[in-house]
Formats: C-alpha cells, sequence, structure tokens
C-alpha cells in the first residue's frame, strides 16, 4: 500500500518536473499536456475494474459507476488530445469531448452518493441534515464560483463553460454533505475516492476561471490538479481491492448531530452579511436558500423528536421484555406487582398469583443443549400465553420460573387457571426443530392470594414468597402439580428426583387410561409419608416413594391389547400378571433393578394369599408392604369420588378390615395414623381435555 502511494507522489512529481521543463517548447509541451497527461486515467480505468471485481454490494456499485465515468473521462481527454494535434485553435466549444466530460460528472455524482454512504444514512434525520449542508454548500458555490460566470448572453459555448462549475459545486456539496451527516458506512477506499472528487471540483472551478479569460493552455498547472485526481482515484482501487471492501469496513463515526445545521446556518448567514456589507441588500439567492434552511430546520426539529420517541419507547420496550420468550420480564413484574397491589385496595378486590417452575429443566440442558433448552422455554411462553386473561399479566420471572399475575382474582380461580397451565404443560410433550423425539415436560405451580379487600392492604413480598413457598412444597411432594399457599408443608424432601420424567410420564399415562384421577402420584405421596411414619432410613423412604410412583407401569400391556371397542377408564380391573411385568419393565427399560422386587410385590398379602408369588409376613419388602397399604387407599377413594375427605370413615374401615390379613399391621396403623391426623392429601383429578396422543397412538373415539 505504501508502495502505491509513494509510485503516486512519484508520478505527480515527474509530471510537475515535465510541466516546468517543457514550458518554452510548445511541442514537448503539448506531448506533456494531452498525451503523458493521459496515464494516470488510463491507470485509474483499468483499476477501477479491478475494484469493482473485489468489491462487494454497494461499493461494488460504485467502482462500477466510476468505471464508466472513468471511461467518459478518458474519451473527452483522448478527443482533446486528437483536436489539440489536428487543429490549430484546439478543441471547438462545445465538442464530442465536452460531452464526455459533463457525462462522466452526471455519472460521477450517484458513485459518489453510493459510495460515500447518502444512500444508507438509514434515518430521516441524517438525510435532512445532508440536505441541510448541501444547501449551505451550494450558496457558497454559488456565490463564490458559479455567480460570476454567469453569463450575460447564453449560447451554446457560454452554457457548457457555465455547465463545468455547477457540476463542481453539486459534488463538493455532496461530498460535505456526506461526511458531515454521520454516516457510519464509508469505506476507506470511498473516503479517498471523495478528496479525489473534491480536488477536481476545485480544479475545475479554476480552469473554468482561465476559460473565461481566455488564459487557459495545455501546459497549464491547473492539469496538475487533475493528474492528484487521477492519481488518487488509482490509490482508492488499489485499497478496495486489497481489502475486499463491503458496506461494514471502518467507520467514520463521529457524533456531530449537531453539525451539519451550524455548518449550514453560517454558512447562509456569512453569505446574508456579505450581502449586505458589499451589495447593500439580500441576493435572492441567499433569500431562496434561507427559507430553504429555516424550513428543513423546523422539519428537522419535527423528525428528530418523532426519533427520539420511538427511540425512548424501543428502549422501553427491550427494558421490559424478555427476548427469548417475547413476555414481560421480572423488572416489568415487580413495577405491575405494585400497581396492581394499590388498584386491588382501591377497589377492594383479590390479587392473585401463580408462580411456575418447570421440572428436571437442568436436565433437559444438560441432555439436549441450551439451544434446544431455550426452544422449551419459547414453546412453553407461547403454550402459557393462550391460556391466561387479556387481563392477565405473565411474565418470565428467570430461569425455568415464569409468573402470572391475576388482578381480581379470587383464590379458587387462579388455583383453576393454574392447574389449567399444568394440564396444558404436560398434556403434549414439546417438539423441537431437529429433535427425533418429543421432550416430556411438567411444572411445579404455586398459587398465593392477598385478600386486599378484607384487610386494606396487600404486603406484595410476602404475596410473592408465599407463591415461592407454594412451588417448593409442589417440588417436595413430587414435581407437577398445584400447591395452594395454604396447603401444609411436606416433612421430607422430594421423594422422587431419581426417576427418569419419562417413565413417570408413561405411569400418568396409564393412570389417564384408567380412570379421571391421579393414582401412582398420590400412591408415591402416601408410601413417603408412611415410611417416614415407620421410622425407616431417608433411602429406604425415597426408594419406597420411588417404588410407588411407577408401581402400575405393568399395566401397559393390558392397555395395549385392549381392543378398540372396550371403553376405557372403567377402572383397575385384575391384572394378576402386572406386578411381574412392571418389574420386568423397570429392569430392562428403564434401568432401575433396585425398584423391581418392590413393584413386583405390592400385591402381596400379609397372610401368604396375594400374587404373584404368594408370599407372606416380612418375606414381603417393607417397601411392598407400604405400597400395598396406599395402593388399597387409592382404590377405595377412586369407588367413592364423591365423598370429601372427612366423610370416608367407609372407606377407613373397609381398610382396617384387612389388618394383619391383606396388610401388616404395623403398616397398617402408620398410615391410619396419618390418615386420622388430615396429613393425606386428596388425589387430583385429570383435566377434562385428555392429554394429545404421542407418536403411535391411538386415541379412543369417544362413544
Amino acid at each position: 500500500m505504501v508502495g502505491v502511494v509513494l509510485a503516486g507522489a512519484a508520478w505527480v512529481m515527474v509530471y510537475a518536473v515535465l510541466l516546468r521543463a517543457t514550458r518554452n517548447s510548445p511541442e514537448a509541451s503539448r506531448f506533456v499536456g494531452e498525451v503523458v497527461y493521459l496515464v494516470p486515467i488510463v491507470a485509474a480505468t483499468a483499476l477501477a475494474v479491478y475494484a469493482a471485481r473485489r468489491t462487494r454490494q454497494r461499493v461494488a456499485t460504485a467502482w462500477r459507476l466510476l468505471i464508466v465515468s472513468n471511461l467518459l473521462w478518458l474519451l473527452g481527454e483522448s478527443t482533446w488530445a486528437v483536436y489539440s494535434y489536428v487543429s490549430p485553435d484546439g478543441a471547438p466549444v462545445p465538442s464530442f469531448a465536452d460531452a464526455a466530460y459533463l457525462l462522466s460528472y452526471a455519472v460521477a455524482l450517484p458513485a459518489i452518493v453510493i459510495g460515500l454512504g447518502l444512500g444508507v444514512l438509514g434515518r430521516t434525520q441524517g438525510m435532512l441534515d445532508a440536505l441541510l449542508v448541501a444547501a449551505g454548500a451550494a450558496a457558497i458555490g454559488w456565490q463564490t464560483l458559479i455567480s460570476p460566470l454567469v453569463p450575460s448572453t447564453w449560447n451554446a459555448p457560454a452554457l457548457v463553460t457555465f455547465l463545468y462549475p455547477v457540476f463542481s459545486v453539486s459534488i463538493v456539496s455532496i461530498l460535505v454533505a456526506v461526511m458531515l451527516s454521520g454516516s457510519r458506512h464509508v469505506p476507506r477506499s470511498m473516503v479517498i475516492v471523495g478528496t479525489a472528487f473534491g480536488l477536481a471540483a476545485v480544479t475545475d472551478g479554476a480552469y473554468a476561471y482561465l476559460t473565461a479569460i481566455d488564459r487557459y493552455m495545455s501546459s497549464s498547472w491547473v492539469n496538475l490538479g487533475w493528474q492528484i485526481e487521477a492519481v488518487l482515484l488509482c490509490v482508492a482501487a488499489v485499497v478496495a481491492g486489497r481489502r475486499a471492501e463491503s458496506d461494514q469496513p471502518r467507520t467514520l463515526d463521529p457524533d456531530l448531530a449537531f453539525l451539519p445545521a451550524v455548518v449550514a446556518v453560517l454558512a447562509v448567514g456569512g453569505l446574508a452579511v456579505a450581502d449586505l456589507v458589499l451589495v447593500g441588500r439580500l441576493s435572492l439567492v441567499t433569500l431562496a436558500v434561507t427559507m430553504l434552511l429555516l424550513l428543513g430546520l423546523l422539519v428537522r426539529q419535527v423528525v428528530a423528536t418523532r426519533d427520539r420517541a420511538r427511540l425512548t419507547q424501543g428502549l422501553r420496550t427491550a427494558a421490559i421484555t424478555d427476548q427469548l420468550t417475547g413476555l414481560y420480564n421480572r423488572r416489568f413484574f415487580k413495577e405491575m406487582v405494585d400497581v396492581e397491589a394499590e388498584r386491588a385496595v382501591r377497589r377492594r378486590l383479590p390479587l392473585s398469583l401463580v408462580l411456575l417452575d418447570l421440572d428436571h429443566f437442568k436436565d433437559i440442558n444438560d441432555t439436549y443443549g441450551h439451544s434446544v433448552g431455550d426452544a422449551v422455554l419459547a414453546d412453553v411462553a407461547q403454550r402459557l400465553r393462550r391460556e391466561v386473561r387479556g387481563s392477565d399479566l405473565l411474565c418470565r420471572y428467570g430461569g425455568e420460573e415464569f409468573v402470572c399475575l391475576l388482578p381480581g382474582t379470587p383464590a379458587p380461580a387462579a388455583y383453576e387457571l393454574a392447574e389449567r397451565l399444568r394440564q396444558t404443560l404436560r398434556g403434549t410433550p414439546v417438539t423441537v426443530a431437529g429433535m427425533a423425539e418429543p421432550i416430556l415436560l411438567t411444572a411445579s405451580l404455586g398459587v398465593a392470594t392477598d385478600e386486599a379487600g378484607e384487610r386494606g392492604r396487600v404486603d406484595t413480598d410476602a404475596l410473592i414468597n408465599e407463591a415461592d413457598q407454594a412451588v417448593y412444597r409442589a417440588k417436595a411432594l413430587g414435581r407437577d402439580r398445584v400447591v395452594g399457599s395454604g396447603q401444609p408443608a411436606p416433612t421430607a424432601a422430594d421423594p422422587v428426583t431419581d426417576l427418569p420424567p419419562a417413565l413417570v410420564w408413561m405411569a400418568d399415562r396409564i393412570d389417564r387410561a384408567l380412570g379421571d384421577r391421579e393414582c401412582a402420584a398420590a400412591v408415591s405421596r402416601w408410601a413417603f409419608r408412611t415410611a417416614s411414619q415407620l421410622g425407616l432410613d431417608e433411602a429406604a423412604q425415597r426408594r419406597t416413594a420411588a417404588a410407588a410412583r411407577v408401581h402400575d407401569i405393568g399395566r401397559i400391556t393390558c392397555l395395549a391389547t385392549r381392543q378398540p371397542d372396550q371403553p376405557g377408564g372403567t377402572g383397575r380391573a385384575f391384572d394378576p400378571g402386572h406386578p411381574a411385568q412392571g418389574a420386568r419393565l423397570l429392569v430392562e427399560l428403564a434401568a432401575r433393578p433396585d425398584l423391581a422386587p418392590l413393584v413386583a410385590a405390592h400385591h402381596e398379602r400379609h397372610d401368604g394369599t396375594g400374587y404373584p408369588y404368594g408370599l407372606a409376613g416380612t418375606d414381603i419388602p417393607v417397601e411392598a408392604r407400604i405400597i400395598a397399604v396406599c395402593d388399597a387407599w387409592a382404590e377405595l377413594c377412586a369407588a367413592e369420588p364423591h365423598l370429601p375427605g372427612a366423610s370416608r370413615q367407609p372407606c377407613r374401615d373397609e381398610l382396617v378390615r384387612g389388618r394383619g390379613t391383606r396388610f401388616e399391621p404395623a403398616v397398617l396403623d402408620a398410615f391410619v395414623a396419618l390418615l386420622d391426623d388430615g396429613v393425606l392429601d386428596e388425589p387430583a383429578c385429570f383435566a377434562e381435555h385428555p392429554a394429545a396422543p404421542v407418536r403411535g397412538e391411538q386415541r379412543p373415539v369417544p362413544r
């Protein structure tokens, strides 16, 4: 690059020496001024082709236009040289050379506009700034260059001579406008091109003046300006080609938003002062430019105000919106919960909150990657958005947590919405592009309500904390459930953390196919508490709860072989093979052989009359004895679903009758003690709409 610059500088020096050395020799002077003069123009044209091939996007477009402009310039100069040798008086005015020169300017103007970035300022204010600066520069150019050269009588030679300074002023105005309008996409090569044309504009002004006074000759020093222009175009082409420039080169990014207007005002103000001092009145040109400037400044201010309002709104939206899900973020939730709390107090209405936490979401990120996790979060957001009302505020609270603020919603309605959200998520697996299998998803939800109308105030921090604690209790109770803030806390940690989500999901699908209430999840919770009541160690408690959670998975073979005309949901029919089948599935498919003996023995009886192996007493694993009692209670509750928990004395009596025969007395006594204390919860009802079938499953046809 340095070599190219040095070569260009050397050429300019050589040309200057030749001009001086041949000034006393007409033939040598003409040869230097007409033939040698063409060398850098030919080089600039060839290098423009090189630059156009190497560059991209708008820069390549600018260089293609410069190829045409340089060719026209070369054609005009060649024509001028021929005239100088064949005609004693040189080229006539106008001539074909003048046409080529003016066309070269006409093509160069859009090349400058495109290359310097006036077409990609990207904002109305930038365009207005450019127009204001152009108006000021044009006014100065008119007064200093064009006005003195306006002919008294118009003819073809006068018109051609007049057009040269007009094009020069236009080029300079565009250059100044673009440079001061804050364009952020000015390639380095285009800066050099702009410099070249700026110098050419000054040179053209000097040529027009010398022509007007009939002093221009081929050996004039004015030619040195055009030689420098051609050399600069050569350097610009080499820079563009070597850097393979596009729309994103090094940028000129001065923050000069005020400068264009200041330049325009000072320029026109200076002209006005000059008119008043020299002429005693304002010229029509100055008045016209002044009116244009005032109008432009007014429009610019309107546009700036509009852009500022849009920017403020955009920043506000970005600040309160979660980029991944498109929901409001935690910051906006914190603002709105206080607003809604004040409104709830003022109108004496309840204010409810639903906090949702996706279950095992870390496993999704660890197994499939964070990109899949992001896709799951976006899908969850869309599902939740479809379920809430327009007056509800749904936000991403953080990570895999979502929160829904429910103004004017009492606790039962909030709990109902939370259950609907839970069913929405667990009902259909999430399908992610590029994934062969859908991802099973469940969530734990906490509901909290503040009756502002009764207490006269809302403690928002306490409300959020209650919902958060409810989520914790939902997790500890086995996940995939809704817990209200008034429900008792569990006595131990989550009993099923070591179960694969797919296995839990399959157990729930079996429950759904066999009835309208959960069974496996409830039996797991009860078994966990009973094991704790019996004093089993923590590992045994967790193992008991895990086996209870999947104790009926062996029934899947019965469901798979059921005929299409057999209605589903009629209860858990006698199936002596399902305990052993479930144990086999745990060993072969779930890699949980530790749970297999417990599931296999959960239908054994204390007196040895059970199945499938006829075990009795302590030969039955204690975990299986616990599951047997809890499973029997679930069947009794399912048989009397209309009875509330406090009215299930007949069911309790039926259970106690199995003491010593069907059930081990110690296990039964521990369970009944929990039952009498009201610690055991009720099995949850499934949503009315069934889950979407997974791949390959046929949904039963309603009859």
